[in-house]
């Protein structure tokens, strides 16, 4: 109307769009992009255990242990009513009675207990 010319309004040029997708195609396409997501985010998660695994290692200090030896074990629990700071973190000494990987068992009074070597440190 401004300028004098019939305006071209893109219905007008073309007939009705024909549709290209129906449901099926929507969720195998959507199901398709989904499991490239998955696929990509594990990859990221496979690489981030690695680097991770390759930082603590830097610093692991592995102990060996062999049967017999005394070791302190790290007292991971909360006693209720008394300091955290001013309790013993390192209770024992404790026997190990075995080794096997990264786990050691020690006997407990008259138990025993089967805790990973980062909780225990030797009894000298």
């Amino acid at each position: 109307m401004l300028f004098g010319y019939r305006a071209h309004i893109p219905t007008a040029l073309q007939a009705q769009p024909t549709l290209r997708y129906n449901y099926d195609d929507y969720v195998s396409e959507l199901k398709g992009q989904l499991q490239s997501a998955h696929a990509i985010a594990r990859k990221n998660l496979l690489q981030s255990k690695a680097r991770s695994k390759l930082n603590y290692d830097k610093k692991a200090v592995r102990i060996a242990l062999q049967v017999g030896d005394k070791v302190l074990l790290f007292d991971e629990s909360v006693h209720r009513g008394r300091s955290r700071k001013l309790s013993a973190q390192w209770v024992g000494p404790y026997v190990v009675l075995a080794v096997d990987g990264v786990n050691a068992t020690i006997k407990r009074g008259h138990n025993t207990t089967k805790v990973h070597l980062n909780r225990l440190k030797p009894f000298f």
